[in-house]
């Protein structure tokens, strides 16, 4: 034999060595290793997720309530302008109006400020998504299902429906000729 060959033969006697042969008690001892293994993972993983959604929560509230403390501060100075308003002596009925104008522009900067705005369907199509129809009339040359009165404005809260407008709906006008007929017959 030449050195290439002994090289190669060597080679191949590297390569092949004999597999670990286990026995069935070892194999189960080892998959019970790897099951505690996975399952003190599991438990871990499911207490992290606990402790991250009690976390959620709790940021959640503080977050609402410092929203609520914006809000009820803004609207704290609307309480204490219509206060004032309201101990004001007013010599006349033009002072009066003009003091409630005043009140109502700080309002509706208010609610400027928060995105509230308001709407007034009169004249739209009834859309039970925007409005709550209150009653029904039927009124002459008005299509069937369209609001001819505003009870109470709706309001949207950055385009979010806060309140659905109050409304009257027109109905279909019912012909007293048709009854007559239907009775007589």
């Amino acid at each position: 034999m030449n050195s290439k060959d002994k090289d190669v033969e060597e080679s191949q006697e590297i390569e092949v060595e004999e597999p670990l042969v286990l026995t069935p008690e070892q194999i189960i001892e080892e998959l019970k290793i790897e099951l505690e293994d996975y399952n003190e993972k599991f438990m871990r993983l499911a207490a992290d997720f606990d402790n991250f959604r009690k976390r959620i929560d709790r940021d959640r509230a503080q977050q609402n309530l410092r929203t609520k403390g914006e809000v009820v501060s803004n609207f704290l100075e609307v309480i204490d302008i219509i206060e004032h308003a309201q101990k004001a002596e007013y010599p006349d009925l033009e002072s009066s109006l003009a003091g409630i104008s005043g009140v109502h522009k700080f309002v509706s900067a208010f609610m400027s400020s928060l995105k509230i705005e308001r709407f007034d369907p009169s004249g739209d199509q009834f859309d039970f998504r925007f409005h709550e129809a209150l009653t029904t009339v039927q009124k002459e040359g008005v299509e069937p299902n369209t609001i001819v009165d505003v009870i109470q404005s709706g309001y949207k809260l950055e385009g979010e429906l806060l309140r659905p407008a109050k409304v009257v709906v027109s109905k279909n006008i019912e012909e007293k000729a048709e009854k007559e007929e239907i009775k007589g017959e």
